[in-house]
């Protein structure tokens, strides 16, 4: 008995059965960044909640190095 390995065509992989993720939605998430000593808002709108995070964290560093008082929220609309 020998064992032989053969290659799978093209038909063979397209018989296959595989499962298919259906489209996501990814729900937009608006930044809001504002200071107390500027009286108007940025308000960014992102579609990655880790972006979000990673300009918030941004945001509180700069408010500690410049020592102002900058907010940093996140908000998720439905």
């Amino acid at each position: 008995m020998s064992l032989t390995k053969t290659a799978l065509t093209t038909a063979d992989l397209e018989s296959q059965a595989g499962f298919e993720l259906p489209a996501r939605e990814t729900m937009l998430v608006t930044i809001v960044i504002g200071s107390v000593n500027i009286l108007n808002d940025l308000k960014l709108e992102v579609k990655n909640n880790n972006v979000a995070v990673q300009v918030c964290a941004v945001v509180t560093a700069l408010s500690t190095w410049l020592s102002t008082p900058l907010t940093c929220t996140i908000e998720q609309k439905q």
